[in-house]
């Protein structure tokens, strides 16, 4: 179930990361089930288009008239050449996608910072994938392969706040260290320290907010 947590003064809904999941199969789910009906009408449209052209063609034959069979042949060619260009444009995509998400896999230290890597590495690196080759071609910090890529992922320390087994240097780059939950003010929790206090330590989470509550009070 989402928790409420009252966060300076505003009410705010937060839900699990399994909520989340679910939610997202299911926009998946629907996605792909509009994305086949689309298909499926694209793909009834274009037999009736090519229905109408294989009668034009007849009638242009019949007629001898050389422009309008001219005509029909390169519209063919176009769209041939349409479909051909989707359909590289649709394995670049899937090589780059696949790629990318099996680095934030076997990098990534999980969840939402999964997600947050996954947007650095698009948003930082040029990544192509080469249909002649068949391999992945990177740009971008000095990285110009894959297996640079992660190199420099791994030992720049601009991710380790993303990284599995690096999350704790995030934030403490100066040397500070976290003296615990205590030290803390209510105000001074994000809203993802709220829920996750509130979830394991209800009494503290009471406590911290009724302080706060009464020193606002004052």
């Amino acid at each position: 179930m989402p928790v409420q947590i009252e966060h300076e003064g505003v009410t705010k809904t937060f839900y699990t990361q399994e909520e989340v999941d679910a939610e997202v199969k299911g926009l998946k789910v629907t996605n792909e089930n509009l994305k086949s009906e689309k298909a499926e009408l694209k793909a009834k449209a274009d037999d009736a288009a090519e229905q109408v052209r294989n009668a034009q063609e007849e009638a242009a034959k019949a007629a001898g008239d050389k422009e309008a069979l001219e005509r029909i042949h390169a519209e063919r060619e176009a769209e041939a050449k349409a479909r051909m260009n989707e359909l590289t444009g649709s394995i670049k995509t899937e090589k780059i996608n696949n790629a990318i998400n099996d680095l934030v896999t076997e990098l990534g230290a999980g969840g939402a910072k999964n997600e947050d890597l996954r947007d650095l590495v698009k948003s930082r690196f040029s990544i192509d994938y080469d249909l002649d080759s068949h391999k992945l071609k990177v740009s971008g910090n000095g990285a110009s392969s894959l297996d640079e890529l992660k190199k420099t992922i791994k030992e720049s320390g601009r991710y380790d706040a993303f990284l599995a087994g690096t999350g704790s240097k995030g934030g403490h780059s100066n040397g500070a260290t976290s003296t615990g939950a205590a030290t803390k003010k209510f105000n001074e929790y994000t809203s993802a320290e709220l829920v996750k206090l509130h979830r394991e330590n209800p009494e503290e989470y009471e406590r911290l907010r009724s302080t706060a509550s009464h020193l606002q009070g004052n």
